[in-house]
């Protein structure tokens, strides 16, 4: 998945699902957060939910999963970012490393 800055980001390209159980609102937890998108249009898929939506994610693996968790009686968001589950390539994963980790 190619992140761009967010003065880039169009929001026309994001679609956001709320699955049973979730709404605009709440719960906070649980709430997992699964994003994918489309290497064609470049559109951004947003799925809310109570589990991720392990359905929505492709081979390729280049998704972001997020979710709100509590420690004591702070909140805290978890992001955990999967790539690289393909055929291995240093030059690949050189590129994907930036584009996530800088957002540039």
């Amino acid at each position: 998945m190619e992140l761009i800055a967010l003065s880039h980001f169009n929001p026309e390209k994001l679609s956001v699902e709320y699955r049973d159980g979730i709404t605009t609102t709440g719960p906070v937890i649980p709430r997992c957060y699964t994003l994918t998108h489309s290497d064609v249009t470049g559109d951004l898929f947003l799925t809310l939910g109570i589990q991720y939506a392990w359905g929505k994610i492709n081979r390729m693996r280049d998704e972001v999963l997020g979710e709100w968790r509590q420690h004591g009686g702070s909140l805290y968001y978890s992001v955990y970012l999967y790539i690289d589950q393909g055929e291995y390539d240093e030059n690949i994963s050189a590129k994907r490393n930036e584009i996530c980790f800088f957002a540039k």
